[in-house]
C-alpha cells in the first residue's frame, strides 16, 4: 500500500510540474520577443522582418524588437539564437547562408540541425542576373555567346565564396557549359557599387535590390531564375524561356528558434507569420518588391531546409569554395 502511495504522488507531482511549460505554451507571449538579424540594418531581409514584427507586435500585444547581428557570414547572429533560452522568445532570421555554412565552414559553433527548430519559410526573391549597360550584351544568348568567345573573361561578382549568387554562378557554368571569372565580394553592397561603376560584368542579384536600378536604366536586366516571370518586372524572361533549364535560384528568408523550444509555441509563431505573409496589404507590399510570400508549417520548412542543405553541399564540393 505504502508503495502504491508512493507512485501516486509522484504522478501528481509529475503532472503537477508539467502544468507550469504547458501553461507557459497556453499564455505565450507574456513579455517582448526579440528577433536575431544576422544582416546589417536595412537590407531586403531587415525590411522584411520590420514588416512581419510591426504585425505580430499588432497581434500579441507585446513588443517585437529587432536586434541586427551582422558578422561571419551569418554565422555570428544565428550562433546567438542557437544559445537562446528555448522558450519563444527569441526568434531568428535566417536565409540561403543558414543551408549553406555547414558546407562552407569546418569549426561552427553550432549544429544547424540539433540547434534550432524551423518555424516557416516567410519569403523568397528570386534571383535576377543583371549587367552594366556598357557589356555589349542584352539576352542570354549574348551572354552564353560572349563566355563561349572568350572563356574565363565575362567576370561575375558575388556576395561572397560559397552565397547563394556565387552557387548560382556555379549552376550557370554547368548548365549553359560555359567559363566566367567569379569575382567574389564582402556582402551585396560592395559588389553591387562595382557593378553600377563598371568594375564588373553581371550579378546575379536579389531582385528587390536591383530592381530600381534596372528601372532607371543603370543596369540591364538578363534572366530570371524563377518558374514565372515577376509582375514587378514582366518583360523579363525566365531562364527557362531564355533556353537554360534547371536554372532556379533564388534567396529564401525563414524563422527558426533555438531547439527545445516548446511545439505549441512553435505552432503558435508559424501560424502568426503564415496568416501575416497573406495579409492583402503585406503580400501586396512583398511583390511590388519583388518578393514572393512563402509561408510554410514548421514540418514543410524543415523539408525544405533538409533539400537546400543538399544541394548547397554538392555546389560547394564541386567548386571548391572555403569561407577558412
Amino acid at each position: 500500500m505504502r508503495f502504491k502511495l508512493i507512485l501516486s504522488g509522484v504522478a501528481v507531482l509529475s503532472a503537477l510540474t508539467a502544468v507550469p511549460s504547458f501553461a507557459s505554451a497556453q499564455e505565450y507571449p507574456t513579455k517582448p520577443i526579440t528577433i536575431i538579424v544576422p544582416f546589417p540594418a536595412g537590407g531586403t531581409l531587415d525590411n522584411l522582418t520590420r514588416s512581419l514584427a510591426q504585425k505580430m507586435s499588432d497581434d500579441f500585444k507585446q513588443p517585437v524588437i529587432i536586434d541586427n547581428k551582422p558578422g561571419a557570414g551569418t554565422v555570428i547572429g544565428t550562433e546567438i539564437v542557437a544559445r537562446a533560452a528555448p522558450d519563444g522568445y527569441t526568434l531568428g532570421m535566417v536565409a540561403n547562408s543558414f543551408a549553406i555554412n555547414p558546407s562552407l565552414y569546418d569549426n561552427l559553433r553550432y549544429d544547424t540541425i540539433k540547434d534550432f527548430t524551423p518555424v516557416s519559410r516567410v519569403a523568397y526573391t528570386p534571383h535576377l542576373l543583371v549587367a552594366n549597360p556598357d557589356v555589349p550584351v542584352k539576352t542570354l544568348a549574348d551572354v552564353i555567346a560572349a563566355a563561349k568567345s572568350k572563356p574565363g573573361e565575362l567576370s561575375f561578382a558575388s556576395f561572397g565564396a560559397g552565397t547563394s549568387p556565387h552557387i548560382a554562378i556555379e549552376r550557370l557554368k554547368s548548365e549553359a557549359k560555359i567559363d566566367v571569372l567569379h569575382i567574389p565580394y564582402k556582402g551585396q553592397a560592395p559588389a553591387l557599387n562595382d557593378l553600377l561603376g563598371g568594375h564588373v560584368d553581371m550579378m546575379f542579384a536579389n531582385t528587390p535590390d536591383v530592381l530600381p536600378h534596372v528601372k532607371s536604366g543603370k543596369l540591364r536586366a538578363i534572366a530570371l531564375a524563377n518558374d514565372t516571370r515577376l509582375e514587378s518586372i514582366p518583360e523579363v524572361p525566365t531562364f527557362k524561356e531564355a533556353g537554360v533549364d534547371n536554372m532556379n535560384s533564388n534567396s529564401w528568408y525563414g524563422v527558426i528558434v533555438p531547439s527545445g523550444t516548446p511545439a505549441p509555441i512553435v505552432e503558435q509563431l508559424s501560424a502568426e507569420l503564415v496568416r501575416i505573409v497573406n495579409l492583402p496589404e503585406i503580400r501586396e507590399r512583398l511583390l511590388a518588391q519583388g518578393l514572393e510570400p512563402a509561408g510554410t508549417t514548421s514540418a514543410e520548412f524543415a523539408e525544405y531546409l533538409k533539400a537546400e542543405m543538399e544541394m548547397a553541399a554538392k555546389v560547394v564540393q564541386a567548386s571548391g569554395a572555403s569561407a577558412q
